[in-house]
C-alpha cells in the first residue's frame, strides 16, 4: 500500500522538475538573444517598395509668335484685337505623375524611376464687327441705308501642347541630424529626359475696308414742279482677307540631374501616423534637338461697284501670295531648375501628399515663325499624390 502512494508522488516530483528545467532554458534563450532580433520581432519591417500615383494642375506660361499678315496693319485696332486675342496658348497645363521608389534594407540608398505628363488645349473662335455709320448727304438731307457688308476681324485657332519629364535617380540619406532623429535629407544624381510638343493652325478673316463713293440718282417729273425720284444708288469700294496658319514644333533633350529631397516630422509618431513638412529643389542640363515646321499664305479679294443701278459696273479682283513653307532643326541646350515644397501625411505603408511645384526649362521650343524665335517653357501649380508601401 505504501508503494502506490510513493509512486504517484515520484510521478509529480519528476514532472514539476520537467517545468521548471524547460522554463529556466526558455528564459536563458531570451536573454541571450540579440536586441536587434527582438526589435525585429516586435516592430514591422519598413517597405522596402513604393508607389505613387498623384496629378497636378499647373499655369503653363509659353510665349507664341503671333501671325501677323500684312492686312492686319491696314485693320482697324477694335476687328484687330479678335485676330491677335484667338492666337493666345491656354494657360494652364492638367496631367498625372507616377513614380516607383526602392529602398533596399539596412541601407541609406534610395533609387527612383519616375515620370510626370501634361497636357493642353485650346479652341477659340473670336469675331469682332463695326457698324459703318450712316452717311447724310447735304444737298437732298436723306440719309442712305447701310451696306449689307460690314467692317469686321475673325480669328479661329485650334492648339495643343503635351510634355513629357522621366528621371531615373540614385540617391542616399545623408543623415547630418539636421532636423532631428526622424528628419530625411537625400541628395540624388541621375539623368531626365524631357520632351515638348506643340501644333496650332489658326484660320484669319478680315475687312479692313468698306467705303461708299458717289450717290448716282436718277429723277422723273411729272411736272417741272414735282420730281420724282426713280432710284438712288452709291459707288462701293471693300477689301477682304483671309489667311491661314499651321506650326509643330517638338523639342527632345537629356542630360544630367541633381536633386535634394528633405522632410521632417511636425506631429505624431514615425511608427504610426505623422504629419511631415517636405520640401526640395532640383537642377538638370538637357542636351538635345529642336524642330520646327510652319506653314501660312494669305490671300485677298478686291470688289468695286460704280455708276448708276441701271449702267453701274463691277470690278472685282483677288491675288494670293504664294504658301510659304518653314522648316528649321537645330541642336540646343535646355538649363532647367524647379523646386516643391508641401506635406504629407504619412502611416507605415501608406502616404498622402499635397503641395506646390515648379519646373522651368529655358529655351525649350523654337515658337518663331519665318526665323527662330527661342522660348520658355515653365510650369507651376498645386499637385496631390498618394503613395503605397509594399
Amino acid at each position: 500500500m505504501s508503494e502506490l502512494i510513493n509512486k504517484p508522488a515520484r510521478d509529480e516530483n519528476f514532472r514539476h522538475n520537467l517545468l521548471t528545467n524547460v522554463s529556466l532554458l526558455a528564459l536563458l534563450g531570451y536573454l541571450g538573444a540579440p536586441q536587434g532580433a527582438l526589435a525585429a520581432s516586435s516592430d514591422e519591417t519598413p517597405p522596402v517598395l513604393w508607389i505613387e500615383l498623384g496629378g497636378q494642375f499647373e499655369r503653363a506660361v509659353s510665349t507664341n509668335e503671333i501671325f501677323a499678315p500684312p492686312f492686319l496693319e491696314k485693320t482697324p485696332m477694335v476687328d484687330r484685337n479678335p485676330i491677335i486675342a484667338a492666337q493666345a496658348l491656354s494657360p494652364y497645363s492638367i496631367g498625372g505623375e507616377a513614380k516607383i521608389t526602392f529602398e533596399p534594407t539596412q541601407t541609406d540608398w534610395v533609387l527612383s524611376a519616375s515620370v510626370l505628363y501634361g497636357r493642353s488645349n485650346s479652341a477659340r473662335h473670336l469675331h469682332q464687327q463695326t457698324h459703318l455709320p450712316y452717311v447724310k448727304l447735304v444737298f437732298f438731307e436723306q440719309i442712305p441705308p447701310q451696306p449689307a457688308n460690314q467692317i469686321y476681324g475673325d480669328g479661329q485657332t485650334n492648339s495643343s501642347e503635351t510634355h513629357y519629364v522621366l528621371d531615373f535617380q540614385a540617391g542616399k540619406d545623408v543623415g547630418l541630424g539636421l532636423f532631428g532623429a526622424n528628419g530625411k535629407s537625400i541628395f540624388s544624381a541621375g539623368v531626365r529626359y524631357a520632351q515638348f510638343a506643340s501644333s496650332s493652325d489658326a484660320s484669319l478673316h478680315a475687312r479692313p475696308e468698306y467705303k461708299l463713293g458717289a450717290l448716282h440718282s436718277r429723277y422723273f417729273y411729272i411736272s417741272s414742279q414735282r420730281p420724282h425720284l426713280g432710284y438712288r444708288s452709291y459707288d462701293k469700294f471693300r477689301h477682304t482677307y483671309a489667311a491661314s496658319f499651321a506650326a509643330k514644333r517638338n523639342s527632345q533633350a537629356v542630360g544630367p540631374t541633381v536633386s535634394w529631397d528633405a522632410s521632417v516630422p511636425m506631429a505624431g509618431r514615425d511608427s504610426t501616423t505623422s504629419l511631415t513638412m517636405d520640401w526640395g529643389v532640383n537642377a538638370a542640363i538637357l542636351f538635345g534637338r529642336q524642330h520646327t515646321e510652319v506653314h501660312h499664305q494669305t490671300n485677298g479679294r478686291y470688289y468695286a461697284r460704280t455708276g448708276a443701278n441701271k449702267y453701274h459696273q463691277i470690278h472685282y479682283s483677288s491675288y494670293a501670295h504664294p504658301p510659304v513653307h518653314q522648316t528649321r532643326s537645330r541642336t540646343v541646350v535646355i538649363p532647367n531648375v524647379g523646386g516643391f515644397a508641401g506635406v504629407s501625411l504619412k502611416w507605415p505603408n501608406a502616404k498622402v501628399s499635397l503641395g506646390y511645384r515648379g519646373d522651368f526649362f529655358f529655351g525649350a521650343l523654337d515658337n518663331g515663325i519665318d526665323a527662330k524665335h527661342e522660348t520658355n517653357e515653365n510650369f507651376y501649380g498645386p499637385f496631390a499624390s498618394i503613395s503605397f508601401g509594399f
